[in-house]
């Protein structure tokens, strides 16, 4: 008998596909050209490249943060830049730590995103949150101001902020980075969780090549401009 666990694929949760996208800033050279690729259910996509070749970019045209000068994204039938409020509610994604409240706690932080999402459960969602929090061993600290936090803090809130409300699509750009071993390798298993048990699209920015090789099924290396 196989013992191996079944791989949950929800059919209702759309494939987000980029169709010939192409991206400039005013009239420099594209960043990304002709681009086009399908994020299968289930995946982890990795992007790796050096700086500046258009990784961030990517994310960012995923996300609904830069709009594309040519070509589209879509969530399923949806244009995610059409109507990205409906796009976005499905995605959970970890940029930048700077952007971060500095006068409330992760505690508060997450209890916000889940309200705002509609996903808040008295009974619940505090046992959620101390779950993700114990994991990210950000358990600690989580009732002190964010703005006191070291960078390995800023990023463990920022990347719980992303999971807390288990989205199908997580975008995250060097979501390693600040952090300790032990917690790398905890949040590593917890992502091939989210693929494997429960069919979520990853696509993830990183450095690490170890992690990307354990991590990802398929590496996209950039720049993009001359891919097939």
């Amino acid at each position: 008998m196989n013992s191996e666990p079944k791989t949950y694929m929800p059919d209702s949760t759309p494939v987000l596909k980029a169709e010939n996208v192409s991206k400039r800033y005013g009239q420099s050279d594209f960043v990304i050209e002709g681009f086009s690729y399908t994020f299968a259910k289930g995946t982890a996509t990795g992007l790796t490249g050096p700086n500046g070749s258009g990784k961030t970019t990517l994310l960012r045209l995923l996300t609904t943060a830069a709009y594309p000068t040519s070509g589209e994204v879509k969530w399923g039938e949806l244009n995610i830049h059409h109507k990205p409020h409906r796009y976005l509610a499905h995605t959970g994604f970890a940029f930048d730590s700077s952007e971060l409240p500095q006068f409330a706690n992760t505690d508060e932080l997450l209890e916000v995103i889940l309200r705002s999402r509609g996903l808040w459960k008295e009974d619940e969602s505090p046992e959620k949150i101390d779950r993700l929090l114990t994991l990210l061993s950000l358990d600690e600290r989580r009732r002190s101001l964010i703005g006191t936090y070291s960078s390995g803090m800023m990023q463990k809130t920022l990347l719980a902020s992303a999971l807390i409300a288990e989205p199908p699509l997580i975008l995250l750009d060097e979501p390693f980075r600040a952090l300790d071993v032990e917690t790398r390798r905890t949040l590593t298993t917890y992502l091939n969780e989210r693929k494997k048990k429960h069919g979520d699209t990853l696509i993830i920015s990183s450095h690490l090549p170890e992690i990307v090789n354990e991590l990802c099924d398929e590496v996209l290396t950039f720049p993009l401009g001359s891919r097939k």
